[in-house]
């Protein structure tokens, strides 16, 4: 990628394969030596540059203006905000009921127990044996995990509890918006947006369409325009190397393949270079014989 498409014109640029149509020309004679055309049809892979447009002062507002206003819908219709429902939850004693509490306190107790007894045993306290030692280092680690994960299922539900606010409707809308505003592809030698002109709802139905459709490439495309967008707006991606680790995480299998490729290639290479100097022994011994032979 040249630095000036770093730098200047996108925040991002990847491909994805789509198979095109294209027509083939083919002259040959026929019978009679007249030279004679045909034209068929074949079906190639290509690859489809799309990218993602930097954002500037102006797209920035419209964005908060947006975000404002789906804001001002959602608490319209009845969303509480984070704010309010903190208070209605501190107001009613809290997010957890009481044994719920006691449940929670009770598994953090259990965690530090466990975290005190694995300290206990990676420095053989009780001098126990190599292999006992082993085998109750992996008992408690696995105790550990388990408590670990309840813990987390509580803290999880805590989190749910907000996903349904005026804020994360609003957000989550927003996300929608920058990605409609962003996605670009490349049509022959002219960039255009993904999902055409106008405003949201004209570039959300142009969306629709597109899942109407099912086109591979289009889903393709659009999925990796939504983990990228999603990553760039909550702020873990904000230059080209963060994408690039993002694209790794997202196709992990291609990593994988030119993993392999290259170990494949390496191989071939090393057995072409085992191949030569046997020849070149064999040369070097045939040469002296003849030189022995020749006088008589």
């Amino acid at each position: 990628m040249s630095e000036e498409n770093k730098t200047k014109k996108w925040l991002y640029e990847f491909f994805v394969k789509k198979t095109v149509e294209k027509k083939e020309t083919e002259k040959s004679k026929n019978d009679e030596g007249e030279e004679v055309e045909t034209t068929k049809i074949v079906k190639e892979e290509s690859d489809i540059p799309l990218m993602l447009k930097k954002p500037n002062r102006k797209l920035y507002e419209e964005a908060d203006l947006f975000y404002g206003i789906k804001l001002s819908e959602g608490i319209k219709a009845g969303l509480l905000t984070k704010s309010l429902l903190a208070k209605r939850y501190s107001n009613d004693g809290g997010f957890l009921s009481e044994s719920e509490k006691e449940k929670y306190a009770g598994l953090y107790l259990v965690l530090f127990e466990l975290e005190t007894e694995l300290q206990r045993l990676q420095v053989n306290l009780d001098e126990l044996p190599a292999g006992e030692r082993k085998e109750k280092i992996k008992e408690v680690t696995v105790k550990m995990l388990e408590t670990r994960r309840d813990l987390q299922e509580f803290e999880l539900a805590q989190q749910s509890l907000f996903d349904q606010t005026a804020e994360v409707r609003a957000k989550n809308q927003t996300v929608m918006w920058w990605l409609l505003n962003l996605s670009l592809h490349k049509r022959g030698e002219e960039i255009e947006p993904v999902f055409g002109e106008g405003d949201y709802d004209d570039r959300i139905a142009k969306y629709d369409e597109y899942e109407e459709e099912d086109d591979p490439f289009w889903n393709e495309a659009i999925k990796k325009f939504a983990y990228f967008v999603s990553f760039w707006e909550s702020g873990q991606a904000s230059n080209w190397e963060d994408f690039d680790n993002i694209a790794e995480k997202l196709n992990p299998e291609d990593e994988e393949e030119a993993e392999e490729a290259g170990k494949e290639k390496a191989e071939k290479k090393a057995e072409k270079k085992e191949d030569k100097p046997a020849t070149k022994k064999v040369a070097k011994k045939a040469k002296p014989n003849k030189k022995e032979t020749a006088p008589a």
